[in-house]
């Protein structure tokens, strides 16, 4: 079951109130390593797991980034880590502190100024273009002027409209060229979206992970159940070469190193179609199992590609009940939905690690009381102190007085 001692790790995972952030603990303490995990929420859903060795509440990101950098310093100083993983949003603070980090451990991100076009929906697609890939029309838009100007132009009829930097889907609206009535969207150049051609296609999420332009781990499947217009929420792994090719083109000529996942559509004939990429973690991991050696591929220490078997499942099932029943139901899905429980693992709770599936209602209890109180989504009360909109990150220079107390 363990790895032989001398090749253990200690590992600091950081977002430890994600999903995929407690797939990843488990994985890697199944295996023999030493898991410790931060975040700036008091409740999370790694903090019961017995996959973590010890839990760390740091600074938020978004608010104190240099209290946050700082922060993670100390315990990777404390506790010897030799590895710093992010999973969710913080991942580009930490890269913009990364120097203050790498001295101690390795830092498992690219720093901002490579991230930042990545995550920037209008920037990634002109990357993409210059790669001479396939792309949607797209244009930036910054005021609503601009907007109707487009909109008056010879453009496709159907439309897809989100703001430069999203997340979850949350804020995409869909609009007609001919629509007499325009979305109620704040469009300034602080806050500019990104305006697309509607491609017509199969969705897909792929995931890597890559050490100097090779991936070391993929993973792809197709969008069947989701949180409303947003997160995946079941997952089914498939075997695409042709997905694969596409995104080692991209990796590749990015020399990119650490996490990193794009949405694409496939239409009819063939063609990839890249909707954004997200530079960190996604539930792609959860169709990983142990066995798969998916430490490997974070280390670096192998040759060949890690894969998940195909056609395996795994689903939230909390969720699945909440938004994939009604929306089963309502599109005649409910066949669908019945096999995908079935066959799907649960991503949370285990009965070999049962008390973060135990302890989840009550994490969603205190999002939902928040959610009520800011009178905000859920899903964004869940991320708002790590999002990065592309602002300047400042870490001043406190980081060595605060080390020193």
């Amino acid at each position: 079951m363990g790895q032989p001692k001398h090749e253990a790790r200690t590992i600091l995972l950081t977002g430890s109130r994600a999903p995929v952030t407690l797939e990843l603990a488990r994985q890697f303490a199944r295996i023999g390593h030493r898991v410790l995990v931060a975040d700036s929420l008091p409740y999370d859903l790694c903090a019961s797991s017995r996959a973590v060795q010890q839990r760390f509440t740091v600074p938020t990101p978004r608010h104190n980034t240099t209290a946050f950098i700082a922060a993670l310093r100390h315990i990777i100083q404390t506790e010897q880590v030799d590895w710093l993983i992010p999973t969710c949003e913080e991942v580009f603070y930490i890269s913009a502190g990364r120097d203050w980090l790498t001295p101690y451990c390795q830092v498992f991100v690219e720093p901002l100024a490579k991230l930042k076009p990545l995550h920037n929906k209008w920037l990634f697609i002109q990357k993409i273009q210059a790669l001479g890939l396939a792309v949607p029309q797209t244009w930036q838009v910054a005021s609503r002027a601009a907007l109707i100007a487009i909109l008056a132009s010879n453009i496709p009829e159907r439309l897809v409209i989100k703001p430069v930097y999203s997340r979850f889907a949350t804020q995409v609206r869909f609009l007609e060229k001919s629509a007499s009535v325009l979305p109620s969207i704040d469009l300034s150049p602080a806050n500019p979206w990104v305006l697309q051609a509607f491609i017509p296609g199969t969705h897909y999420c792929l995931y890597g992970i890559a050490h100097d332009g090779k991936l070391t781990a993929f993973a792809a499947y197709p969008t069947l159940f989701t949180a409303g217009q947003g997160a995946c929420i079941y997952f089914k792994a498939i075997d695409a070469p042709h997905l694969l090719s596409w995104m080692q083109t991209i990796v590749a000529a990015e020399q990119f190193t650490g996490q990193i996942a794009f949405d694409v559509i496939e239409t009819e004939d063939g063609t990839i179609y890249p909707l954004e990429c997200n530079p960190r973690a996604i539930s792609a991991v959860h169709l990983f199992e142990p066995s798969d050696r998916l430490d490997q591929a974070f280390f670096g220490s192998i040759d060949s590609l890690i894969r998940p078997v195909a056609d395996r499942q795994v689903a939230v099932r909390f969720a699945m009940v909440l938004y994939g029943l009604p929306h089963a139901v309502m599109t005649g899905r409910l066949g669908q939905w019945v096999q995908a429980m079935g066959r799907a693992r649960g991503a949370i709770l285990q009965w070999r690690d049962p008390l973060p599936g135990l302890f989840l209602p009550r994490m969603l209890g205190r999002l939902a009381y928040q959610s009520l109180q800011q009178r905000q989504s859920l899903q964004t009360v869940s991320t708002q102190d790590i999002e990065w909109d592309g602002t300047a990150i400042r870490i001043e220079g406190e980081i060595e007085e605060r080390q020193a107390r």
